[in-house]
């Protein structure tokens, strides 16, 4: 799921805009909505993401911080159009309505392809930029056409006999709105008002996705030194966290400070760096009782002082053993 083939995105793409259209046209054109049975194949595709979202809870062990991170808050935010189906049992039409806010969210699920890794780690391998700024644009339009969508049903109610706002309209309203320009005019209806709110906050999401994909564009050359700056470093802490390194580099270099210092001889130094090199235990010891007090770059200091001691005093009981 960090990165699947070019086919599975393709196709989890196509299944959101396919639940994209058998919605859109559900609202804008009704009869021929029911004609298709349009509602029963959004509900398939709808169910389907719910599934998807389930196992993929099941996998991080239905731990519930998942649901706050990058990848598990879009695919949630998502997969809410399901809940339509139970609003369309319970309520009728009108709940099944008021449920259509949900909607708006049905294309977050593309941006999960622009995300960094979950634990905050640089990969060498990722979504080629490309096809991370397709995905970006196509969840931003999808987002707009569904918001749309929702603020000309809850604009033109089923009671009402007269078309008051068409979907034209409520398409450049939402295409203002997202743009951040004036729009040319504003909703009267409450769940409207509630539909422009909640997709001015979807536009903000955007925003940094759109930002971060035109510097890489624009700024190719900078964001590739950065990137591969930052893959060195990851690659070099992860091998040194993994063979438990992080620890010997502290005690070499406390070391060289004694060494830098005079408190210990060029040769003394030699010899425990060696037995550093070999992971000695007893250097470990040593230096957890006398050498991790004090920084390195103080090596004037009595704990210092204290700790060449006992390094050389190691040294003599490791040079007269049989």
């Amino acid at each position: 799921e960090e990165q699947g083939p070019l086919w599975y995105r393709l196709g989890d793409s196509l299944l959101t805009a396919l639940g994209t259209v058998c919605f859109v046209t559900g609202v804008v054109e009704p009869e021929l909505g029911r004609k298709y049975h349009m509602n029963v194949l959004e509900d398939i595709v709808n169910v389907s993401f719910f599934v998807k979202f389930v196992l993929l809870f099941w996998t991080q062990d239905f731990k519930v911080p998942w649901l706050f991170s990058g990848k598990g808050a879009l695919d949630l935010a998502s997969c809410l159009p399901v809940f339509c189906i139970p609003a369309r049992l319970l309520g009728g039409p009108s709940l099944e309505r008021t449920a259509d806010l949900l909607q708006i969210g049905r294309f977050l699920r593309l941006l999960r392809e622009a995300l960094p890794s979950d634990d905050g780690k640089v990969r060498d391998y990722e979504v080629p930029i490309g096809q991370q700024i397709c995905a970006v644009l196509l969840a931003l339009l999808g987002t707009v056409v569904v918001s749309a969508a929702v603020l000309f049903s809850f604009e033109n109610p089923v009671d009402q006999v007269t078309i008051v706002r068409s979907f034209e309209d409520a398409l450049v309203y939402m295409v203002c709105i997202f743009a951040g320009r004036d729009p040319p005019w504003y909703p009267d209806k409450p769940q409207a008002k509630l539909t422009s709110a909640i997709a001015t906050c979807c536009g903000v999401i955007f925003i940094p996705f759109l930002i971060s994909r035109s510097l890489e564009v624009f700024m190719p050359s900078m964001m590739k030194d950065n990137k591969k700056a930052m893959l060195a470093q990851a690659t070099v802490q992860s091998i040194a966290e993994d063979d438990g390194l992080t620890t010997w580099v502290a005690v070499i270099r406390r070391i060289d400070a004694l060494d830098s210092g005079g408190l210990l001889t060029l040769g003394e130094a030699n010899e425990i760096r060696r037995l550093c090199l070999a992971r000695d235990d007893k250097v470990k010891m040593l230096d957890l009782c006398y050498g991790s007090d004090g920084p390195a770059a103080r090596v004037d200091t009595v704990s210092l002082r204290l700790y060449a001691v006992r390094l050389r005093e190691l040294l003599i009981s490791s040079a007269g053993r049989p």
